[in-house]
């Protein structure tokens, strides 16, 4: 029997799918030559708003959390070990910057007053966990500048790009200079244009089987073969960095899937919930914020999309948010992924939508337009104290399903509605949870006129659960 020739577009596939392997895998050995140093590259470089007397634009920045003592003393010796190591690269070591965020002033005669490359600056307790909070530092592991520290690394346009762990002169060298080598191209490129790959990407997206592959992942994240469900952990762990001090099960490899590992929960105290304010409804980027333009949102700069488009054609529903103001957050496989309520509620009604399964990311987001409308999404409707609010839980490719804790997973193959009587609909406090992304996406939230005032300095930021995000 005769073998079938493959057709044109097959071939045009397998061309670029190898490139794009090949692309990936020396992305990979680059990343993971890096990471043998405990080097971490930011997935997402988000820019990061400081304080006015904490300068960062123009220079390489690192920023560790210490206080002064005989630790950030000795730190200083080493960093300056590092600077003199950094000599046979006078541009990266003229460049390069460390500060030192404290909460309580250096003394005098401390290294840190002298070192004309660094400096040590002073904010209260509640401010400077804010600011490490959104560099993704734990002070409580770094009040010491001692070992197990970590340090970011910021660059010229004020956006962090890595973190580095606290080591020998030496080895953090060699980090600084493999980083330089890696990162320094990206800065003279704007973050938000799309590049080749990006639209390589794009394209796949839209020949391949969306739904196919997504259904395959669904299988692939609950096995519970263990060498396998193991890899995939290890793999994704390595990739993108992710750290389980927060997990209320700290070891990566008790979790009986990949599946239960990528939706893992935090402990309790994780996420303090700001009561005064508005909050985030997941850990990710804050990528659009701010007043809606009558039934207009932005999805990325240049593009926008409806109201009533991203809500299903839904125009009573539409009216209750025109004219008022919205969030839209993009959750990065390395952060958590459940999703919480920004205001203390009622369900009134969840609508699921079916729809294409396209990348949720910054570049994508510019090359397809309307694309929150058109992918799938779950739609929840709340009554709060502030009046309605929608919380819309967006798919993407490889996004296995999503599920609310009063229904479980979400699944239908037209536009299906689930209307809740008052008498026994579930309520919520603010924070808590009520779903979650098998996998990662993003979150979108609607706010009435006059009911939330967005904080759009926060735009480009890392934002966490319970941190305020609108007035």
């Amino acid at each position: 029997m005769r073998r079938r020739r493959p057709s044109r577009l097959q071939l045009l596939v397998a061309v670029f799918a190898t490139l794009l392997v090949g692309y990936t895998l020396g992305q990979l050995y680059q990343q993971h030559r890096l990471e043998r140093q405990g080097v971490y590259r930011v997935d997402r470089p988000a820019v990061i708003r400081t304080p006015a007397r904490l300068p960062l634009s123009g220079h390489w920045t690192l920023l560790i959390a210490g206080e002064p003592g005989p630790g950030c003393e000795q730190l200083a010796q080493e960093l300056t070990e590092v600077m003199n190591r950094l000599a046979d690269q006078a541009k990266l070591q003229q460049q390069l910057r460390v500060r030192l965020l404290a909460t309580r002033p250096t003394p005098p005669g401390s290294l840190w007053h002298y070192l004309p490359w660094a400096d040590a600056h002073y904010f209260g307790g509640v401010q400077r966990d804010e600011l490490l909070q959104v560099l993704d530092l734990y002070p409580a592991a770094s009040d010491n500048c001692g070992p197990g520290s970590q340090l970011a690394l910021v660059g010229p346009d004020r956006r962090l790009y890595a973190r580095l762990q606290l080591d020998k002169p030496e080895r953090m060298t060699e980090s600084l200079r493999q980083l330089n080598e890696t990162l320094e191209p990206m800065i003279d490129k704007p973050a938000t244009e799309p590049g080749w790959l990006d639209r390589l990407n794009n394209w796949l997206v839209q020949v391949l089987p969306q739904h196919w592959l997504s259904a395959r992942m669904y299988q692939l994240a609950r096995s519970e073969i263990t060498w396998l469900k193991n890899t995939l952990i290890r793999f994704v762990s390595w990739r993108f960095g992710i750290d389980m001090h927060e997990a209320a099960v700290e070891d990566r490899f008790a979790y009986p899937s990949f599946n239960a590992f990528f939706t893992r929960a935090l402990k309790p105290e994780a996420r303090p919930i700001d009561s005064a304010a508005v909050v985030s409804p997941a850990d990710g980027v804050l990528s659009q914020a701010g007043p809606i333009d009558h039934d207009r949102l932005i999805q990325a700069k240049g593009h926008d999309y409806t109201l009533s488009a991203l809500l299903a054609g839904d125009e009573e529903a539409a009216q209750q948010f025109e004219s008022g103001s919205f969030a839209t957050i993009y959750l990065s496989p390395r952060d958590y992924h459940r999703v919480h309520i920004p205001l203390a509620g009622t369900l009134r009604e969840m609508v699921f939508v079916p729809g294409d399964l396209f990348s949720v990311s910054e570049a994508t987001a510019q090359l397809v337009p309307n694309l929150f409308a058109r992918n799938e999404r779950v739609i929840l409707y709340f009554d709060t104290e502030r009046g309605p609010l929608a919380v819309i839980l967006v798919g993407a490719i490889f996004v296995g399903s999503m599920q609310t804790v009063w229904h479980g997973e979400v699944k239908a193959d037209r536009i299906r509605r689930w209307q809740y009587p008052p008498e026994s609909a579930p309520r919520f406090d603010k924070g808590e949870e009520i779903g979650r992304f098998n996998m990662g996406s993003t979150v979108i939230t609607l706010h009435p006129p006059g009911t939330a005032t967005m904080h759009s300095a926060l735009v480009g930021s890392h934002v966490r659960i319970g941190q305020a995000i609108a007035d």
